[in-house]
């Protein structure tokens, strides 16, 4: 026998030695399970295993056939749980027969999981389809192209489309990436219209229905008779599902597709990094000797089709020179909104020969954007505004041809409470601004805080006013020239409209600069410049060959209030005019300085109130700016 110690040493080294066998057991078990599970990643290659030449001239439709069955079969079984990926390598793959029917889809892969769809590279690996395909509408019997006379015209057995390349309905988790989608639209037979403008039938780049975890990525999608890609999710239960969808869209172009770069007609949780959508309804179809355009003809089109369009981020994107708006999102009737939390950063959207954005849907929040041409509307509904924070508006060219528009930025009557934060408008042929709120009630105002807004038109532009009504400026809000403007170059602004109600509000705190020579700032419904008493300062200068006019509208007195602690500050070459049957107010300060002009009609009446003071000094004039005068008259002759 053992001694004590000794029994006690063998059994605890026989315990050690258990454990230790038991952890490397455990290692080689665990080893062996991520073996198994790299091991487990099913790689197919559509050459060799489907049978695809990629030479760019034999036919490999049945070769993608094929490969989207064997992973459709796949998803059934439970092997379809674990990972795979499907090689395209480099070369040109030609799809898609002539015929007289529609096409099928080429890949469309259903209930797919855990799939990557990879090509060697976007530059190399390309997916094109063949010329010569119908598109349109064609008569049945005949084959030949068919023109309907009804305006709107769907009848199917009339109808030839073009399918869509790659379907992904009902996936998870699925990555496609490093591939060129190429539909040939300019080598296409076009028929006659299916729809009601141009040509409503399938002939898609991508498809995504009802899926999640969804990556496409360094992508080129292009010249399809229809959509680049369309988004349309039916998984949220309302706008304010918590289960975000996850599809991101990254470094990728649809360009030069006939109806949408991205149509978003249902999602919840959608991400666009660094893509272009652009120059839709562009591609020149030789034998009609026009492009093929079909309605909208957007960049991006946020249109929900029964379910919701939330949770969306399109960030450092481009909407450039599209037949149709770069962003339309359009709302019907006026049932309960299904947008919710729609946000564009560091985008840039140029509107040619259309709107560069048209939005009537709620809640779209626009951030560091370059917005060059119009934008049109904003949201109806208040309390889900239409924002803008940091953004550039510019009638910028476009490659020689001027942006579209006569002002940056047209919502008459339909939008209320929209928000302008730090925002930079540049004029370099038209006008700035004509805007309008719905309604003359303080939730419709529309606001402007910390705003610029640059006159720099190397001709006048004439017949063109800016026009705002219902406003309310805070932060410093300043009016200037540009480098190239002419002079005289007269500008009128019209700050209320004899319809509306309620005077342009200087908020306390804020400062309005009216520093641009050759501007008129008509005021039918008056200025109240700080309301109320405060420590802030708040103040409006009118500068050098500016006026500022309290104009009489019929059945209105309009108001000029400078509110205690306010001032207004005439400066030399200024103008103050105050026409018949106006008042002005002063409970702060109205400082007409020496060189400035200052006008009152002997049926207006100018009074303080309480510490108010009126200090007019000795070298003002006191009468009409004769200059000014001089030059709108002109204007109006010419």
């Amino acid at each position: 026998m053992l001694p004590n110690s000794m029994n006690k040493y063998a059994v605890s080294w026989l315990i050690g030695h258990q454990w230790l066998m038991l952890l490397m057991s455990g290692w080689l078990v665990l080893g062996a399970t991520l073996c198994a599970t790299a091991q487990a990643t099913l790689h197919k290659d559509l050459k060799k295993d489907f049978g695809a030449l990629g030479d760019g001239r034999t036919n490999d439709q049945a070769a993608f056939a094929k490969a989207a069955d064997f992973f459709n079969q796949r998803a059934k079984t439970p092997a379809g749980a674990g990972r795979a990926v499907l090689h395209l390598p480099a070369g040109v793959y030609r799809v898609g027969q002539p015929g007289p029917g529609s096409l099928g889809n080429l890949m469309a892969f259903v209930n797919c999981r855990n799939l990557s769809i990879l090509g060697a590279d976007s530059a190399t690996t390309e997916i094109r389809y063949a010329d010569s395909l119908r598109y349109g509408a064609f008569d049945p019997a005949t084959h030949a192209v068919y023109e309907s006379p009804k305006a709107f015209f769907t009848d199917w057995s009339w109808g030839v489309g073009g399918g869509t390349a790659l379907v992904l309905q009902g996936c998870d988790n699925v990555q496609v990436a490093n591939l060129t989608l190429n539909g040939n639209s300019a080598h296409l037979l076009v028929g006659g219209h299916w729809g009601d403008t141009g040509i409503q039938l399938s002939f898609d780049g991508v498809f995504v229905s009802d899926s999640r975890r969804v990556r496409l990525s360094k992508l080129a999608v292009h010249h399809f008779g229809r959509d680049g890609i369309q988004v349309l999710n039916h998984l949220a239960k309302s706008v304010d599902d918590p289960a975000q969808e996850e599809i991101l869209l990254e470094n990728s172009c649809f360009d030069y597709n006939g109806r949408q770069g991205l149509s978003i007609t249902g999602a919840n949780g959608l991400r666009a990094v660094n893509c272009s959508f652009s120059h839709t309804g562009r591609v020149v179809i030789p034998a009609l000797g026009r492009p093929l355009y079909s309605n909208p003809g957007a960049g991006v089109d946020i249109e929900p089709e029964g379910g919701y369009a939330a949770n969306v981020r399109l960030e450092r994107c481009r909407f450039v020179d599209n037949a149709g708006q770069g962003l339309v999102s359009d709302r019907y009737g006026n049932g309960p909104p299904t947008t919710k939390n729609i946000v564009l950063r560091d985008c840039l959207l140029w509107g040619v020969s259309n709107w560069s954005a048209w939005v009537r849907q709620p809640n779209i929040l626009f951030e560091n954007c370059r917005i060059y041409g119009a934008f049109i509307t904003g949201s109806a509904l208040g309390a889900l505004p239409t924002r803008f924070v940091g953004c550039t508006f510019e009638d910028r060219p476009y490659r020689g041809q001027p942006a579209y528009g006569q002002h940056l930025v047209y919502s008459n009557r339909e939008a209320r409470a929209m928000r302008f934060t730090n925002c930079r408008f540049v004029g370099t042929r038209n006008g700035l601004l004509y805007a309008v709120a719905a309604a003359s009630d303080s939730a419709s105002t529309f606001r402007l805080h910390g705003c610029t807004f640059v006159l720099d038109q190397a001709e006048p532009s004439l017949g063109v006013d800016n026009l705002l009504a219902t406003v309310i400026f805070s932060g410093t809000t300043t009016v200037a020239s540009g480098p190239h403007r002419a002079m005289p170059a007269p500008t009128n602004f019209i700050l209320g409209t004899p319809e509306t109600t309620g005077s342009v509000l200087v908020q306390p705190g804020g400062q309005l600069r009216l520093l641009a020579p050759g501007c008129r700032y008509l005021l039918p419904n008056g200025l109240a410049i700080g309301q109320a008493a405060g420590r802030k300062a708040t103040s409006v200068e009118v500068g050098l060959d500016n006026i500022l006019i309290l104009n009489e509208a019929p059945g209105k007195e309009p108001e000029l209030y400078i509110g205690p602690g306010a001032q207004l500050f005439i400066k030399k070459g200024g103008a103050l005019e105050i026409q018949p049957h106006t008042k002005v107010t002063i409970a702060g300060e109205l400082i007409i300085e020496d060189g400035a002009y200052f006008f009152q009609d002997p049926q207006a009446s100018v009074k303080t109130a309480g510490r108010g003071q009126l200090r007019v000094a000795p070298g003002a004039v006191l009468g009409k700016h004769p200059a000014l005068q001089e030059a709108y008259s002109q204007a109006t002759t010419d």
